[in-house]
């Protein structure tokens, strides 16, 4: 049996997939200040994702340059994925028109994802989540591009969530479980389909789409 298991960060109990990914006032101000990074300074916002770790550690922001101070405060104490997230987002909006169409910009960048080997082989949970979420997002470029325009915590993003739901459960070697907070799923989601398309745009790729 195929099973993913979403549980609130602080408590044991379990939500369904319908819940939005990233409901939560903190959620929303990271992705606004990802944005905000973004469209102020580019470069510090690379920078800031290649210091970060792909886990759930709190983020060091404290190399962010001081053109994009003003966006750091949105950013505060939330976890590195989640901040990678955010920037990921960000730079996916800005740098993609969408899977199979020509980019904005040509400025990419590898976020260098654990997601070469098979997810059985990921010893560890975070590997095992970027393996995941990287077969769904290969699998389903549409709905991953649908969830990315989505608004937090709205019904679209469950919307969204809903049509990728197949993916998130074949993705899932039989018999396996695999813990993910509501939080962690646009992030991971993010992350992927802007390392899918690097690598698409890289020719290390053959198809970004089924």
């Amino acid at each position: 049996m195929k099973r993913i298991l979403f549980s609130m960060i602080a408590t044991s109990a379990l939500v369904s997939i319908q819940a939005p990914a990233a409901a939560t006032p903190t959620a929303a101000a990271a992705y606004d200040g990802g944005r905000c990074l973004v469209q102020q300074d580019r470069r510090s916002a690379v920078a800031l994702m290649a210091s970060l770790p792909l886990g759930d550690s709190r983020a060091d922001l404290s190399s962010v340059a001081p053109d994009g101070a003003d966006c750091v405060g949105q950013l505060a104490g939330a976890p590195s994925m989640l901040v990678r997230g955010a920037i990921a987002q960000a730079l996916y909006q800005r740098d993609f028109r969408g899977f199979g169409e020509s980019p904005r910009d040509d400025r990419f960048i590898d976020l260098n994802l654990p997601v070469e080997a098979t997810f059985g082989a990921a010893n560890d949970r975070t590997t095992q989540l970027y393996r995941w979420s990287d077969c769904v997002v290969r699998n389903d470029s549409a709905g991953a591009h649908r969830l990315l325009h989505s608004v937090i915590g709205s019904p679209g993003e469950v919307q969204a969530l809903a049509g990728l739901q197949a993916f998130m459960s074949g993705c899932m070697p039989a018999g396996q479980q695999l813990s993910i907070r509501p939080w962690e799923v646009r992030s991971l989601f993010a992350q992927s389909a802007y390392h899918t398309l690097y690598r698409y745009w890289t020719g290390q790729l053959q198809s970004a789409r089924r």
